[in-house]
């Protein structure tokens, strides 16, 4: 392996740790608070619970998770022409009046979503009143992120955890269903608020203006990414509200959970290359520093860390959820490996499609995830009457594959900025791999009755041998 590729991996991979405690915390977090929410609440209340994170998730893309995208992807640009008082000024302002805006929509979209979802009103309010904290967290985070603060930023994830269980905890002994979990995460996002706020020195005066050519140049970028965002949304969620809005609260649960415990051990961890690469890759195109080795050996290591971590939740899913949930959860099994699978490509994609963000040409990538999301509608219909959970965890696999293919052909001129085939490579020889190890335990492992700790030696001598492998050969993988 060449001299500037071993430095380009060492840079990748160090800018990474920086922010790989905190996915951790998220994962631990996650592996203790999926199990009591399944155990403590009941089917349905743990049904309107997803659904409100769900319309809570809706809410901050439409409202603050464009504009603080837009914070990180230009705080470099106007931080180089020392221009980041009237920058902060027009976000501000900006900001303002989107909430003014979501207040408006309670109030109008309230008895729709009421009726449809099974949503009762409190917990409806107070995913409203979620929106406004959720935001300035974001927002907050996009400047940690910008001025590479990562201790800062770890540890208010790990403060914010402990409060919300400890509240979760105290609130669900008197009131047990979804409004505790709700008023726990309203409480304690406020907590991490102040406490951010205070810890770092916010020196930008606010004033009492809209710059314009600022307004225009977020709005070009940030816009087209409401609609997108919406769009992957409606791609991840369908399925949930499907199932709700036929009062199936069951495959709800089932759908909702068996998300949650792949989403939020796997998304932690593939999304902290998204998390922490944006920023880099931001500063180097704007310093004119951006090489195609560079990005390319991202999504190489993308695939080398990541792959062997989503293929366990391919291969061991019956032991998984064995070992975790309920038995009346044990569907969540058939749709694990789909949904593992899905959101390791979702994230693949978003590293592709920094060319969008990099060009402000945002609105490709948007029309993209409209025509998507509108077929996987009808597909997701259809499949969800035919197979039920499974051609919900399939339809949402689909989509995915589709939406990394459109994407790849999309290409700028003087803008050569991936090595498809060196990906390609690197993706094969490590799903092959994978593939090699599986047969290889389970030839030791020989088939015995449901116990958890052969479970879990398995599972631990897979992942050992896996990675034990790809690193003895990192040479010819990566290369």
């Amino acid at each position: 392996m060449e001299g500037s590729i071993k430095k380009n991996y060492y840079l990748i991979f160090n800018n990474i740790m920086t922010y790989l405690p905190s996915r951790i915390l998220i994962i631990l977090n996650s592996v203790i608070i999926i199990p009591l929410f399944a155990y403590f609440l009941s089917e349905k209340q743990i049904s309107i619970y997803l659904i409100a994170l769900q319309a809570l998730n809706l809410m901050c893309t439409c409202s603050f998770d464009w504009i603080t995208k837009a914070v990180l992807r230009f705080y470099e640009k106007y931080n180089i022409k020392n221009s980041l008082n009237v920058f902060f000024s027009s976000i501000f302002w900006l900001s303002a009046v989107v909430y003014i805006l979501i207040l408006i929509s309670y109030f109008t979209f309230k008895d729709f979503i009421l009726e449809k979802f099974a949503v009762d009103n409190i917990s409806f309010l107070f995913t409203i009143l979620l929106v406004l904290p959720c935001g300035i967290r974001q927002f907050l985070y996009q400047i940690l992120r910008a001025r590479n603060q990562a201790k800062l930023y770890t540890l208010s994830i790990l403060l914010y955890q402990l409060g919300f269980i400890v509240l979760f905890f105290a609130i669900t002994k008197i009131i047990p269903n979804a409004h505790a979990v709700l008023f726990a995460m309203m409480v304690s996002i406020v907590a991490i608020d102040i406490y951010i706020i205070r810890s770092i020195y916010l020196n930008y005066k606010i004033e009492n203006k809209i710059n314009k050519t600022i307004l225009y140049e977020v709005l070009k970028y940030a816009l087209p990414l409401i609609i997108t965002n919406t769009a992957y949304w409606a791609i991840l969620n369908y399925s949930k509200l499907i199932f709700q809005n036929m009062q199936e609260y069951l495959n709800t649960a089932i759908t909702g959970i068996s998300w949650m415990l792949s989403g939020n051990i796997i998304q932690p961890l593939v999304t902290v290359f998204t998390f922490a690469s944006f920023p880099v890759i931001i500063k180097k195109f704007e310093l004119n520093r951006l090489y195609k080795t560079y990005f390319t050996n991202i999504l190489q290591l993308y695939c080398f860390l990541l792959l062997p971590i989503v293929s366990i939740f391919c291969y061991f899913s019956k032991e998984i959820v064995y070992l975790i949930l309920p038995e009346n959860y044990k569907m969540a099994a058939i749709m694990l490996p789909f949904f593992a699978f899905a959101i390791f490509l979702h994230e693949f994609m978003k590293l592709i499609n920094f060319k969008y963000h990099l060009k402000n040409r945002t609105y490709i990538e948007m029309l993209f995830g409209i025509i998507i999301a509108c077929a996987a509608y009808f597909l997701n219909i259809k499949m969800i009457n035919s197979f039920s959970l499974l051609g919900a965890a399939m339809t949402l696999f689909l989509s995915e594959v589709i939406l990394i293919i459109v994407n790849l052909f999309v290409k700028f001129r003087s803008f050569d900025y991936l090595n498809y085939t060196k990906i390609l490579k690197t993706f094969l020889l490590i799903a092959f791999t994978g593939i090699v190890v599986f047969g290889l335990v389970q030839l030791i492992f020989i088939p015995a009755p449901p116990n958890k700790y052969i479970y879990i030696i398995k599972m631990i001598a897979y992942i050992s041998c896996y990675y034990g492998i790809c690193y003895r050969f990192k040479d010819k993988i990566l290369a």
